[in-house]
C-alpha cells in the first residue's frame, strides 16, 4: 500500500517537471502584466491634483467634525460621572445623534466628490492601459492587489503613471 502511493506520488512529481518546459512556453505565448491601479490614479501628476483639490474643499468640514468629535468625547465623561445630571445626559444624547448623521452626511458627500473627481481620471487609466496592452502585445493586466508575489518585470505601475503624466 505504502508503495503504491510513493510510485504515485513520483509519478505525479514526474508529470508535473516534465510538464514545466510546457507551461513556461505558454507564459510567453500568454504574456500579461500587473499594476496597481490606485498607484497610477494617486501618484500620476492629474491624480495629485484632484486630492488636493478634494482636500482644499472638505478640510474645513473634516476639521470641525474631528473637534465636535472631541467635544463629544470630553462631554462623555461628564456624563459618565456618577450622579451625571439628567440635562447633561440629554445633552449628550443630543450632540451624539447629531454629530453622527452630520459625520455620515459628510462620508457620503465625500465619496460622491471623490467618484465624481476621479471619474475622467479612471477613464483615462483605463484607455492607456488598453493601448499599452495593445502596443507590448499583452493578453491580459490584472491588478496587482490580489497577489502575493509579483515578479517585478511585469508590473507597469511606474510606465502607466508616466504615460498618464505625458498626456
Amino acid at each position: 500500500m505504502k508503495l503504491a502511493k510513493i510510485l504515485t506520488v513520483t509519478l505525479f512529481f514526474s508529470v508535473f517537471c516534465v510538464s514545466l518546459p510546457s507551461i513556461a512556453q505558454d507564459k510567453q505565448q500568454f504574456p500579461i502584466a500587473v499594476v496597481s491601479g490606485q498607484d497610477v490614479v494617486l501618484k500620476s501628476d492629474q491624480g495629485i491634483q484632484i486630492a488636493k483639490d478634494l482636500k482644499a474643499k472638505f478640510d474645513d468640514r473634516k476639521n470641525q467634525l474631528t473637534k465636535d468629535e472631541q467635544d463629544l468625547l470630553q462631554l462623555k465623561k461628564d456624563v459618565d460621572a456618577p450622579n451625571a445630571p439628567a440635562s447633561k445626559i440629554k445633552a449628550f444624547q443630543t450632540k451624539r445623534d447629531k454629530f453622527v448623521a452630520d459625520n455620515q452626511k459628510f462620508q457620503i458627500e465625500l465619496r460622491q466628490a471623490e467618484a465624481d473627481a476621479f471619474k475622467p481620471v479612471l477613464s483615462k487609466v483605463n484607455s492607456l492601459l488598453k493601448d499599452y496592452a495593445k502596443e507590448k502585445g499583452l493578453k491580459g493586466i490584472q491588478e496587482r492587489t490580489g497577489y502575493v508575489f509579483v515578479d517585478p518585470s511585469i508590473d507597469i505601475t511606474d510606465e502607466i503613471i508616466k504615460r498618464m503624466n505625458q498626456k
